[in-house]
């Protein structure tokens, strides 16, 4: 299936930004443990239905919550006393409950979407032209390096390097970021390139007509307003 012929998520986007304005705005734990427990709920649906693969979900979490790690070990505590701050602790916890509803909610709400799915949802949101561009070769340039990274760890290992705690290993590492940095630059030359061949130019980035509002699917409209009521009910629910 062609890009052009992609469902229209506008509304998945609309539903996220939306939940993710109002989870930074939200101040109340109460209301953050209720809609973390409404974003953990649908990632296991969407398990259960076989839309996301558990092991990818479990490993994105992983890798989120490796930095919320860190945020627990430097804002809760006064290190030159050292002892634990209340206020810290307060807002390592705002901080870590907004970053898995965040990182959940996304997880499902922009299952399967590639890259230009996402760029051409946004500037059919009515964002400019040029950030939808901006967005999709991002996207496409971080999944190059990712391929990159993986096959410059390859021919390491298969030139027997095994990662310990020594210099050799941090020479090896700058090494690698280096030859990233390089083929970064290599490779946006290139796409720059062939996308100026191809009479590239941020006015003419080839978006679809979209369609209208009334003629989304019903599914599209469910997961927003479902968002919609999640948000209603976990500010409703605390004050009850």
């Amino acid at each position: 299936m062609s890009h052009e012929h992609r469902p229209d998520r506008r509304l998945r986007v609309a539903a996220l930004l939306l939940l993710a304005f109002s989870v930074a705005l939200i101040r109340s734990i109460d209301t953050l443990l209720i809609l973390t427990a409404f974003s953990g709920a649908a990632a296991v649906i969407a398990v259960i239905y076989k839309s996301i693969s558990l092991t990818a979900l479990i490993k994105r979490i992983f890798v989120i919550n490796f930095f919320v790690f860190w945020i627990w070990v430097t804002i809760p505590i006064d290190w030159p006393t050292p002892r634990i701050s209340p206020e810290g602790v307060a807002l390592a916890l705002e901080l870590t409950l907004r970053i898995n509803v965040i990182a959940l909610s996304g997880s499902v709400l922009l299952v399967h979407m590639s890259g230009i799915d996402f760029a051409r949802a946004i500037v059919a949101l009515g964002f400019p032209q040029t950030l939808g561009t901006l967005l999709a070769l991002s996207l496409r340039s971080i999944a190059l390096l990712e391929n990159t990274r993986a096959r410059l760890e390859q021919a390491m290992r298969a030139r027997a390097y095994r990662a310990s705690f020594s210099i050799r290993t941090i020479r090896v590492s700058a090494q690698l970021v280096a030859s990233l940095i390089v083929h970064a630059l290599v490779r946006g030359e290139r796409i720059r390139l062939g996308m100026m061949a191809r009479g590239y130019t941020t006015l003419r980035w080839p978006t679809r007509q979209h369609s209208h509002w009334h003629a989304l699917p019903l599914s599209e409209w469910a997961a927003f307003f479902t968002v919609i009521a999640a948000l209603a009910i976990a500010l409703i629910l605390p004050r009850l």
